[in-house]
This record gives structure tokens, C-alpha cells and sequence, in this order.
């Protein structure tokens, strides 16, 4: 799975990742793409990071799922 996918999947199946996301940081689930998810440092890249360790806290993502881009 990719990253954005990985990100996409926890936005889409998690409200409460997804509320988190708005109203902490102000993003969106269209505001993630492909190249921005990769960008570690920044607040995008950081945020997916995140979105991620929730998803898998969550049993949205498993194991599997990140283990191509961590």
C-alpha cells in the first residue's frame, strides 16, 4: 500500500482521525497528495505520519499495510 493510500483509508474509514485532523491542523482530505505525504519535516508529511500511527492504533491499517514505507 502507499503512503497516500495508507493516509486516504484512515481519513475515509476514522471520524475521529478525520475531525482530529480538521481541527487541529486545519487540513483536509484533499489536501494530501502523493508528493506532500513523503515530505518528512513538514506539517503535511507530519500530520500523515500521524494519520498513520492512529490508523494502526485504530486496527484501520495493520502491520502489512506500512511496512513499504516505514
Amino acid at each position: 500500500m502507499e503512503k497516500l493510500e495508507a493516509v486516504q483509508k484512515v481519513l475515509r474509514f476514522s471520524t475521529g482521525v478525520r475531525k482530529w485532523c480538521e481541527s487541529e491542523h486545519s487540513l483536509f482530505f484533499d489536501d494530501f497528495d502523493e508528493e506532500n505525504v513523503a515530505d518528512e519535516g513538514t506539517i503535511i508529511g507530519d500530520v500523515a505520519d500521524l494519520i498513520i500511527e492512529k490508523g494502526l492504533d485504530e486496527n484501520i491499517l495493520d502491520g502489512e499495510d506500512v511496512q513499504d514505507f516505514e
